[in-house]
């Protein structure tokens, strides 16, 4: 099974490989997994899909979420993820997670704001990186069930679904738990982008040898009840916002399609400001933001626009993969 890599989407669309191998930058040494030993089930904390916000005393030193936040995972260069005020201009990181990464890609929040980064090294599986609200250093990661993991989402019981590319499989986590719960395999045979819908419905970007398609499961199927091929064509991130508008990347035509709830043609098709997009995120507004791989920047939309907004987000970036906003927009 040929292994997820950001960096085979990106050369074959003309990427320089000198972005790829982070213009000669030095790579900052990581912690793998076995320096996180602690469980989900270790932790003491609520719901993982709740609503409420943590208290700023139960914030950790290293950054407070003093108001709404941008994660950004970076595949390349350092393996970080830097977060901003999602409100700045052209913002600089108010900081950066290097610890237990290894080619980061796909993340994800849960209600707790507790952060959720996949991790694609050169060799070896890969695992899951778990970080609490406010914390630069993973409380625990996630090994069994990863093969080449991808992305992930949260669903409305706060139980995390992963996409793993060597599988190829979704695999669903329960809250508390590190083992593999529900493996769905059917209807995959390159999945990477994740999302879940209002009525608990899980959307799986699947990329194929010609073209894609987004395919549908309803709660607790592991059989397809649905494929949205219209409009899809190289998909990687797909996302699903408030209002239920699904939103799906396609790399290589440089663009993001957008789908009224329940239809399967697109309604609009947004492209200006996207260069090799990767990831795609929306937040609790509305406003949709757009990884651009081969620019290494973050380009946002208002509600509604096909325009990208003056703020872009360059400061900090380098192959940005992964995307995340806090409050998370949950089912």
């Amino acid at each position: 099974m040929k292994r997820f890599s950001l960096s085979s989407h990106a050369l074959n669309v003309g990427l320089a490989a000198a972005v790829l191998a982070g213009c000669g930058g030095s790579v900052h040494s990581i912690d793998g997994p076995a320096a996180m030993p602690q469980s989900f089930a270790a932790l003491s904390r609520g719901d993982r899909s709740g609503s409420s916000m943590l208290k700023a005393s139960l914030i950790a030193p290293e950054y407070e979420a003093t108001g709404p936040l941008l994660y950004v995972s970076n595949y390349t260069y350092n393996n970080s993820v830097t977060v901003y005020h999602a409100n700045a201009g052209d913002p600089t990181p108010i900081a950066t997670i290097l610890r237990g990464l290894n080619s980061p890609a796909g993340n994800c929040l849960d209600g707790q704001g507790t952060l959720y980064v996949a991790n694609e090294p050169a060799s070896g599986p890969g695992w899951v990186s778990e970080y609490p609200l406010g914390k630069t250093t993973p409380s625990t990661v996630i090994t069994d069930g990863i093969n080449t993991a991808a992305f992930c989402a949260i669903d409305s019981k706060g139980n995390l679904w992963v996409t793993n590319i060597g599988g190829p499989n979704a695999t669903e986590y329960l809250y508390g738990s590190t083992k593999p719960h529900t493996v769905i395999t059917k209807g995959l045979s390159y999945p990477v982008g994740v999302a879940i819908d209002h009525s608990g419905d899980l959307y799986v970007a699947n990329r194929l040898s010609s073209g894609g398609n987004v395919v549908i499961y309803a709660p607790g199927s592991k059989t397809p009840s649905k494929r949205i091929t219209a409009g899809v064509t190289s998909p990687v991130g797909i996302a699903i916002d408030a209002n239920g508008t699904l939103y799906i990347e396609n790399v290589t035509e440089n663009n993001v399609e957008e789908y009224r709830s329940g239809r399967d043609h697109p309604f609009k098709t947004v492209t200006q400001g996207i260069s090799v997009p990767v990831a795609v995120t929306v937040n609790k507004k509305g406003w949709l933001f757009v990884a651009n791989l081969e620019k290494s920047t973050v380009v946002e939309f208002a509600p509604g626009s096909s325009r990208p907004s003056r703020r872009q987000i360059s400061k900090g970036l380098h192959a940005p993969a992964g995307l995340a906003n806090f409050p998370a927009v949950l089912p």
